[in-house]
């Protein structure tokens, strides 16, 4: 999983499932709050992270199951998901 934040900062991570990286996205979001000017821009932030989370669970679920990767963008939260290599 890959995913950037706007304005923090991209990151990767080895992950076990779709639910696995979906908890890093948020956790990540979360630990970003320092990193971000304002409390509103934050909150916003978040929410962006909350809804690429809850396409994650469905869409990018399936698209892994077909064994494709999957790429979501929502206002300033981009997330890439790639099947693991057998």
């Amino acid at each position: 999983m890959t995913w950037e934040l706007e304005g923090v900062g991209t990151a990767s991570q080895s992950v076990e499932g779709v639910e696995d990286a979906a908890r890093w996205l948020v956790d990540s979001t979360e630990r970003s709050r320092r990193a971000v000017d304002t409390e509103w821009q934050w909150r916003r932030l978040m929410d962006s992270a909350l809804r690429v989370r809850e396409a994650m669970l469905d869409e990018g679920r399936r698209a892994l199951e077909r064994g494709t990767p999957w790429d979501s963008e929502y206002e300033g939260v981009k997330v890439r998901l790639s099947p693991r290599a057998a």
